[in-house]
């Protein structure tokens, strides 16, 4: 269950009784991500890739976020982008969606979800105020600024390739803290209602890759590190479409079928020595086995086993755990 207020909407109010309910869930997470280099994958859920990358699911669990809740892919059950619909872009016709507070809703089952923003685990309401009346979603270009404070975002999460998920807001390359926009548009003619199938990827329009991701630094690693990063905007100022990410650009197991109904977890290890982050140093960890460094692998998120020294792993899991410990405080 998420640490915020929330909304269920359709699935429990429509009569189905699927309303947001504590789920079990484990999730498989590298622990030391590496680069994917291999290429070749199927390129259907992420065409704009090429197969250079795995794509991620377009529907169920892409990552999770550090409050427990899994982070979904932009479509909905009828294959629009369910975010593009909650804000007017189309008429969704093929089944009611709604999406509520942190664009979060609960699906079968009553397992909430978010399909873009995610970003309520780090607003704190001051006295007087509510989420439901005081956290501003009229607009995409409001959203954002629900958690400005001047700062990097923090984490929301981490993708099933180990690699962190932050908030809006990041550093361009002279290191101003500029709300990070996706570089993904609407097709002539498109509105979302085909999902991704509507969307391309432009190089350079925003600030992101075609993951929706980018390397650099942040404040947990300085020296840099791949990170992706929630949208709801783009370069022009449209809809931030994929919202989180699209595809991985680590390598993710994506035969680890577990957490909310599509799991991803663990590939990673292996030896490629040229795939491994984008440089070496403080804030990347050692290399992988057979490159003259530490161990790498997979764990579980939930139970962590057979620990090998690896300052990125250590980092990372750290930096998850320490952030949920102040979610739960809060």
């Amino acid at each position: 269950m998420p640490n915020h207020d929330f909304e269920s909407t359709l699935a429990c109010s429509g009569g189905g009784g699927d309303c947001a309910a504590p789920q079990s869930y484990t999730w498989s997470i590298p622990r030391s991500p590496v680069n994917d280099t291999v290429g070749g994958h199927d390129s259907t859920d992420c065409p704009e890739a090429n197969g250079d990358k795995e794509c991620a699911p377009d529907r169920g669990a892409v990552a999770v976020s550090i409050n427990g809740v899994p982070i979904f892919g932009p479509e909905d059950a009828p294959g629009g982008d369910a975010v593009a619909a909650e804000h007017g872009a189309y008429n969704e016709d093929r089944q009611p969606i709604e999406l509520g507070i942190c664009h979060g809703h609960a699906a079968q089952g009553g397992t909430y979800h978010y399909h873009a923003d995610g970003n309520c685990m780090h607003w704190h309401p001051k006295d007087g105020e509510s989420i439901e009346n005081d956290y501003d979603e009229s607009t995409i270009q409001a959203i954002a600024q629900n958690t400005y404070d001047g700062n990097h975002s923090k984490v929301i999460g981490v993708a099933f390739d180990g690699y962190p998920i932050y908030g809006f807001w990041g550093y361009d390359d002279q290191m101003n803290v500029v709300e990070m926009r996706s570089s993904y548009e609407l097709k002539d003619g498109e509105t979302g209602y085909n999902g991704i199938d509507d969307y391309k990827y432009t190089e350079s329009l925003g600030h992101l890759d075609e993951c929706n991701g980018h390397f650099g630094p942040t404040p947990e690693f300085p020296q840099g590190i791949y990170h992706y990063h929630s949208t709801m905007q783009n370069g022009d100022g449209e809809m931030g479409f994929p919202y989180f990410l699209i595809c991985y650009h680590g390598e993710a197991d994506m035969s680890s079928d577990t957490g909310a109904g599509q799991g991803g977890g663990g590939g990673g290890g292996g030896g490629d020595c040229d795939g491994y982050g984008e440089t070496w140093g403080p804030g990347i960890g050692p290399p992988p086995p057979g490159c003259g460094g530490g161990a790498g692998g997979q764990s579980e998120i939930s139970v962590v086993d057979n620990w090998s020294f690896n300052p990125m792993a250590l980092l990372i899991i750290g930096l998850c755990v320490a952030t949920a410990s102040s979610l739960r405080r809060r």
